[in-house]
């Protein structure tokens, strides 16, 4: 990279994160900010492979479409995590972490399935006055792009805060945010609420590896698709901490529980081989 390529990025960086503190956003805001940014921070031909999918308590997930390239950025964490909040501005990230769960359309919201709840905020008027205040307060930013993706993102956000009084929406039962009628707890307390339906399961299979999501569901209220993924951040976990070649040591023990669901007596050096095949890209060096 040439140095006034670097220039150029690194004066970016600074613009981008002196903006972002000088407007006040919080956190959800830079959260989309680095879904936006994504394919500048780690490289257009990367960013076609690998996608950001959440941010979780300083955790960001990400999608790869192959597990070389799951590979390939796990290798780069501290790099990369230390490339994301430069740019940021912001301590944002401490940990990446690998998921099967893609990311979500832009705009697109599942839980509403009658309605593109996108399409019905971008029916929402902001007037000349709004536009103008909005405008006024990006007046210090110089960087072109960057201006546009911010006030584009400002308008988002008024429109978001008009549709949610025009649809009535309520008080959180747990706290003061608001929520859709449809909802009893805000987006904030659901994800809460989900967090600790996802330690449940973790806990749960930490205590019994080869449990499956009928032994799961006795206990605890989940979906199937909770399971799969506390199941594979564990697996993923434990495959990086050993070596292909540790056949007898209690994390790859507890990988063959957990990937073919079978309790510890019934483990053979068959079924070994077949998980050290599936996650043989996982496997520490």
């Amino acid at each position: 990279m040439s140095s006034r390529r670097k220039g150029s990025l690194e004066r970016i960086n600074l613009i981008f994160s002196d903006a972002i503190k000088k407007m006040g956003h919080g956190k959800e805001f830079l959260s989309h900010m680095l879904m936006f940014y994504w394919p500048r921070i780690v490289g257009v031909h990367n960013s076609k492979h690998v996608k950001p999918v959440k941010m979780e308590f300083k955790k960001l997930f990400l999608y790869a479409d192959h597990p070389a390239w799951a590979n390939q950025l796990s290798l780069m964490e501290g790099e990369l995590i230390k490339k994301i909040n430069s740019f940021m501005g912001e301590y944002m990230v401490e940990k990446i972490i690998f998921t099967q769960q893609k990311p979500e359309i832009y705009g697109e919201n599942n839980s509403l399935p009658d309605m593109n709840i996108g399409k019905e905020i971008n029916k929402v008027n902001i007037d000349d006055n709004e536009l103008k205040i909005i405008e006024d307060g990006l007046s210090f930013i110089e960087d072109n792009d960057l201006k546009k993706a911010i006030y584009k993102a400002r308008i988002n956000d008024e429109k978001y805060k008009k549709y949610r009084k025009i649809n009535k929406w309520k008080k959180c039962k747990k706290c003061e945010n608001l929520c859709p009628p449809e909802y009893a707890l805000c987006s904030n307390c659901r994800r809460e609420k989900k967090l600790l339906i996802k330690k449940s399961i973790r806990n749960l299979l930490i205590d019994m590896p080869w449990a499956r999501y009928c032994d799961v569901v006795k206990d605890i209220s989940c979906t199937a698709d909770e399971v799969n993924e506390e199941k594979i951040i564990l697996m993923q976990r434990l495959a990086s901490k050993i070596s292909s070649r540790d056949k007898e040591s209690i994390d790859m023990n507890l990988l063959v529980m957990l990937y073919k669901s079978v309790p510890p007596e019934k483990i053979t050096s068959e079924l070994k081989n077949d998980t050290i095949k599936k996650f043989r890209y996982d496997f520490k060096k």
